[in-house]
């Protein structure tokens, strides 16, 4: 299996495409892992070198146990970067993995060719915080009345449309089969969440380079899309589109829309 191993870790990689296509490298959310990215990597694959990796704390990635930071998140992302001989490559994050994104575009500007913001905010005490209901749903777990499989279905309900959920119970079904696969132990979910509690990027914003491209679900009642229009505010040269009918999980509700939007972007800026 393909490991970087960065510092005190070992960070699960996979590499799609051709060597010689502009790299992507695509950054998942809190407690996830590289399976969110299944209806990106088939199409996106065929144009450019997609990087999906675990993040420390989940997937196949090394789960240490003690507190977290973003700096060491975008640090375990520009060692695989090192690991594969990467110079620059276009940053893709979602949610938390957003949040990675920034910091490394604010560390490390050198790396990033572009970056691509999706349903996140910038930290802090003026982003838009997760509404109180939809986070209960979150971080919901198993009790003597709540089962294992209705703890993730809560979750599920916070971070996809209703009506995706009940028009595609099928995908649902393969989907609930990769979370069970290599679930986030509750130590690792809680120094995650840690770490983004502790990120305040606002004041930093304007010193992002990089074309930026800020995506976000019309209809995401998680990480509302108030946040976006904050970052496309402070955020130079950066550009702002919201898709209609996707909630928080946009890359898998919408992700036509949502493919075509990134390659459209990312062929304007490998072009000048």
């Amino acid at each position: 299996m393909p490991y970087a191993t960065v510092g005190d870790v070992d960070i699960y990689f996979e590499v799609h495409g051709a060597p010689e296509a502009p790299p992507l490298v695509f950054i998942g959310g809190w407690a996830s892992y590289l399976w969110v990215w299944f209806r990106q990597v088939p199409t996106l694959k065929q144009k450019f070198r997609c990087i999906v990796f675990d993040n420390r704390g989940a997937g196949r990635s090394s789960k240490p146990d003690y507190p977290y930071t973003m700096e060491m998140l975008a640090a375990d992302t520009i060692g695989l970067l090192d690991h594969l001989h990467i110079k620059d490559a276009h940053i893709l994050g979602i949610s938390m993995g957003g949040i990675v994104a920034q910091q490394i575009a604010i560390s490390n500007p050198e790396k990033v060719r572009s970056l691509i913001l999706v349903a996140t905010h910038f930290g802090g005490s003026n982003h838009v915080p997760i509404p109180d209901k939809i986070q209960a749903l979150l971080v919901a777990l198993p009790t003597e009345t709540i089962s294992l499989k209705q703890a993730r279905d809560m979750r599920y309900k916070a971070t996809f449309s209703s009506h995706f959920l009940e028009e595609n119970k099928e995908l649902m079904k393969q989907i609930d089969e990769w979370v069970q696969m290599h679930p986030a132990p509750l130590y690792a979910q809680v120094h995650q969440a840690s770490a983004t509690a502790g990120f305040d990027a606002e004041e930093s914003l304007n010193e992002i380079t990089a074309p930026t491209l800020i995506l976000h679900g019309a209809n995401d009642f998680t990480i509302l899309p108030k946040n976006s229009e904050l970052l496309a505010e402070r955020i130079p040269n950066s550009k702002i589109k919201f898709i209609e009918g996707a909630a928080h999980f946009v890359i898998i509700e919408k992700y036509e829309e949502f493919n075509q939007e990134v390659m459209d972007f990312i062929d304007e800026v490998e072009t000048g």
